[in-house]
């Protein structure tokens, strides 16, 4: 009798087992294709979730319905589902024009971008500095304050092969061919005791790293507080940084201040400006070393500031929570400035950094990328932050006009560009121990980078394919290499850096007074573009 009882039992597990399996898949399926409705406002996921019949396991003289029941397939990996789901997502997201960043359309057609995008006014760049008048002209919670940049400047024709011929553009009054940005009229020399912008800052920005680790982060749980002070407590000085994104947002606010009152911070009212432009330059800066915790982690870093990278110390996940951790801080110190204008312009930086990984991703599953893609890739991930925080010392200082808000923002975007252009040489042309990072890191990691774009244009046939596989067969690293160097790819990538550091010396030096700081900024687009590290 116990036969048959166990012959039933087992019988009846193995159909609850189907059952079950039949569920999960049936639920999965109607998960993912929800999750794509909300995302791309259209169902693309019924071929990702392919059904089987049943009749292999049905008897012939079963009935109908139960020879025609449709059951989904347990031979389909889960792990093929999931690349699927996250290509389809990654393909919407990446595109220029995504609706995947959008907030819901209200039925009045005034909805805007998360980041403040509206598709009638994108290329308005007035900007009202009134804050009460803006914010009594502000009809909902959905409308933004800030008028966002289109994107649409690269100066690509600069460096194109006809103005390396000698038939291009001219840039304050050199001909475009020039590695080296060339300064406008009406700036000093350089003087290290008067306009050096390293001199100038250093009483602001010497200490920052401490005073982050000392006063903005702080933790109960041991590891967690190491780990976020991880690039502020390092002795020998090199897990800081450079420390360009805090000095900019000294200098530009110390030139802004030379407007009307000289350098006279004596005052209660000014005093406060000044403390508040020292706690955006903070919140800067963790913002950018919250950014390369988490990049070290997606891109496997070995070494970040010629030390260990973060997830190498301590692991990824708590590099990861460590990354989340900087973030809340500086979202708190960043809302304690009570300044609704520049809460908004840093917040935006976050969501920038979120869509230039997306964007990032996106390239790295293909292996192929356009220039412009590229560039506003490198404007979501580097340049924003530089933007956005130049525009919020403009906006911290009160009272100041429209035309210096917009250059204070156009002077960080371009340095920013100009900023990362210049990495992508350098990984060409530096040593591991002069970049704090293994030379070629980027071809390494599969990445295609300025210069391997620029060789694509006239080497395609033989390195897209070499680009689309990102550079793991043997030989790819030397072919990039030669296709490189034929096409004049590094020198390309930094004349179009200088272009756009000579634009941010233009923005700054039309909208701002003479003044040591407005020169020294000056001279610090030119550091960006002549370094070495």
């Amino acid at each position: 009798m116990q036969a048959p009882i166990r012959l039933l039992a087992s019988t009846l597990g193995r159909r609850t087992c189907k059952q079950t399996k039949i569920a999960k898949w049936r639920n999965l399926r109607s998960s993912a294709n929800d999750m794509v409705i909300r995302r791309t406002g259209t169902s693309d996921c019924a071929d990702l979730f392919p059904l089987s019949y049943a009749s292999s396991r049905s008897k012939p003289n079963a009935p109908v319905a139960y020879r025609q029941e449709r059951y989904y397939s347990t031979a389909l990996p889960i792990e093929a589902i999931k690349e699927s789901v996250k290509s389809s997502l990654l393909d919407e997201a990446a595109k220029t024009d995504s609706t995947f960043w959008d907030e819901k359309a209200a039925p009045n057609g005034s909805a805007h971008a998360l980041n403040g995008i509206n598709r009638h006014s994108a290329h308005s760049r007035q900007y009202n500095v009134d804050i009460e008048k803006r914010l009594s002209d502000v009809a909902d919670v959905d409308t933004p304050i800030n008028q966002p940049d289109p994107l649409d400047e690269w100066f690509l024709d600069y460096v194109s092969p006809k103005a390396l011929n000698g038939h291009g553009h001219y840039l304050n009054g050199n001909a475009a061919g020039s590695s080296s940005p060339q300064k406008p009229k009406g700036v000093a020399p350089l003087d290290e005791r008067i306009n050096d912008p390293f001199s100038l800052s250093r009483p602001d920005v010497h200490d920052i790293s401490a005073t982050i680790g000392r006063d903005l982060i702080g933790t109960d749980h041991p590891v967690l507080n190491s780990a976020a002070r991880y690039f502020f407590d390092s002795e020998d000085g090199k897990g800081k940084g450079k420390q360009v994104r805090p000095m900019m947002v000294m200098l530009l606010s110390r030139a802004v201040m030379h407007l009307d009152n000289g350098l006279d911070t004596s005052t209660p009212r000014l005093s406060h400006i000044v403390k508040s432009q020292r706690r955006l330059a903070e919140i800067t800066e963790m913002i950018h070393t919250a950014s390369l915790f988490h990049d070290d982690v997606i891109d496997d870093a070995h070494t970040r500031r010629g030390q260990p990278a973060a997830h190498k110390a301590f692991g990824n996940k708590m590099a990861i929570l460590a990354g989340d951790y900087l973030l809340a801080r500086a979202s708190i110190s960043l809302a304690r400035l009570r300044n609704v204008d520049v809460v908004e312009c840093m917040s935006t930086v976050i969501e920038h950094l979120v869509r230039g990984e997306v964007l990032q991703i996106k390239d790295s599953r293909t292996g192929v990328a356009d220039m412009e893609g590229y560039l506003r890739k490198n404007f979501y991930k580097t340049a924003s932050l530089m933007a956005n925080s130049c525009k919020s010392a403009a906006l911290l200082r009160g009272n100041v006009s429209s035309e210096v808000v917009d250059a204070s923002y156009r002077y960080g975007k371009h340095v920013g560009v100009a900023f990362q252009l210049i990495d992508d040489a350098l990984d060409f042309e530096g040593s591991a121990a002069s970049l704090g990072k293994p030379a070629l890191a980027d071809l390494n990691a599969g990445l295609s980078t300025a210069p391997v774009l620029f060789a694509a244009e006239s080497h395609g046939e033989e390195l897209i394919p070499a680009m689309a596989r990102k550079f793991k067969e043997p030989g790819d690293i030397e072919l990039a290499l030669r296709c490189v160097k034929e096409a004049n790819g590094v020198t390309r990538t930094k004349m179009l850096a200088a272009i756009h550091a000579e634009k941010a010396m233009d923005a700054l030096v039309t909208a701002l007074e003479p003044s040591p700081y407005r020169d020294s900024l000056v001279h610090l687009a030119c550091r960006v573009v002549d370094r070495s590290r």
